[in-house]
């Protein structure tokens, strides 16, 4: 019971963060993050689309059936910041999508069950 609660606890600080953090910024097009997306160099197309990601995952993060996958792709969203203030930036603000992912990973985990019986679902209830 008590893992449980602080599971949901984890999860709804996640789903607050990337909201507030991640997609906002980026789906309205906040100055710093525009600066971010036009640093990478593929196009304000790409930070709607992260920024759509993040906020799905957050969604995700609040049900039952998709929190541990929703952490999981968010795993991916925030790999793909470190990477971005490690090549783009030297490592300048790195802390923060890099310290976001050991609680990821930490929902992933206590959530793994959820992310089998999905894929068993999603498979046609075939283990393989």
């Amino acid at each position: 019971m008590a893992l449980e609660v602080a599971l949901w606890a984890l999860q709804l600080y996640l789903a607050y963060f990337m909201v507030t953090v991640g997609s906002l910024p980026a789906l309205t097009a906040d100055s710093g993050a525009k600066g971010t997306f036009e640093d990478i160099g593929i196009g304000l197309w790409f930070m709607y689309l992260t920024g759509t990601l993040e906020l799905l995952g957050a969604i995700g993060l609040l049900t039952p059936w998709f929190s541990g996958l929703a952490a999981l792709g968010l795993m991916f969203v925030m790999s793909g910041a470190c990477l971005t203030h490690l090549t783009l930036y030297d490592g300048k603000g790195v802390e923060t999508p890099a310290m976001i992912l050991i609680p990821l990973a930490l929902v992933v985990v206590g959530r793994w069950s959820t992310v089998k019986k999905l894929g068993t679902w999603l498979t046609g209830g075939h283990r393989g």
